[in-house]
């Protein structure tokens, strides 16, 4: 009976310490498991993407600072590029300075060659018509001084004309508009109209002298000569003040040439007055004395 039952009892023990291992089993299985999957990059195997020496919780923890890191450095980035546009940006205005004072010399120099054009046209107007005139005294002239004084316009007048033609460029050009028209602004082109009233002076003299002969053609022709030379010095006068420097130095060589032919002749007119020709009284028509 004894051995009855401690058969049963020693059964009875195997069956609980396998029951027991068996339950023992599985939780070492799932701690090792639970082990496996905590432990370090090295002692399992390395997740994909996971920075060896790192838990999974370091790398999520490092991917949430990296945009804030991102976003320091973008700031940084942007305090840079605002740092450097102040500082470029006097040098920008100081060149569109430059630029826009640039832009107003040019406006200043071409206008002032604008006006330097249109003296100098009218310049050459006059002196081109003396020239006209003086050749014809030197064909018609009857006192020797008054066709050297004739002689003496052409070769003194010559150079300041050609010199004041080119200044003048395009607008000293024999063309011109017909009466009546205006230019592009609406307003008269007062260039060509006093090449206009130049030209018909130069023909109304021509015209007038052509009529005259002898002593009383050199009479006239020296009257002519003072009020022509009396006219030029004023309009010099006058446009020397609305020139640039560089044609205001011509335009007095031209005022001073002009005042010292002015005083010749009205010397050369004095001797006429005086001379012998003068006071001969033409003996009326049908008497022999």
């Amino acid at each position: 009976m004894r051995k009855l039952c401690a058969g049963w009892i020693v059964a009875v023990g195997v069956l609980c310490s396998v029951s027991l291992g068996q339950n023992v089993e599985p939780g070492r299985q799932s701690g090792a498991a639970g082990q496996k999957q905590g432990d370090p990059a090295g002692q399992g195997d390395t997740v994909r993407g996971q920075v060896p020496g790192q838990t999974p919780q370091g790398q999520a923890a490092q991917a949430q600072v990296t945009p804030g890191q991102a976003g320091q450095q973008t700031i940084q980035q942007g305090s840079q590029i605002r740092q450097q546009g102040q500082v470029g940006q006097p040098q920008t205005i100081q060149q569109g300075q430059f630029t826009q004072q640039g832009q107003q010399r040019q406006g200043q120099q071409g206008q002032s060659s604008r006006s330097d054009q249109e003296i100098a046209t009218c310049v050459y107007g006059e002196a081109s018509n003396e020239i006209e005139i003086a050749k014809l005294a030197q064909q018609k002239a009857q006192n020797e001084e008054v066709r050297d004084f004739a002689a003496q316009m052409v070769k003194e007048h010559t150079p300041g004309a050609q010199e004041m033609q080119q200044l003048a460029g395009n607008l000293a050009s024999s063309a011109h508009q017909q009466p009546g028209q205006r230019s592009g602004e609406g307003g008269l082109d007062w260039i060509n109209v006093k090449k206009q009233i130049g030209q018909q002076c130069l023909a109304s003299v021509k015209q007038e002298l052509s009529q005259k002969s002898g002593a009383e053609f050199d009479q006239c022709f020296m009257g002519q000569q003072i009020s022509a030379h009396m006219k030029v010095v004023d309009e010099l006068k006058v446009l020397r003040n609305y020139a640039s420097s560089d044609l205001q130095q011509k335009l007095d060589k031209e005022l001073q040439m002009a005042q010292h032919h002015l005083q010749h002749a009205k010397q050369i007119e004095q001797k006429l007055k005086g001379s012998p020709s003068e006071r001969v009284s033409r003996k009326p028509e049908g008497s022999n004395k």
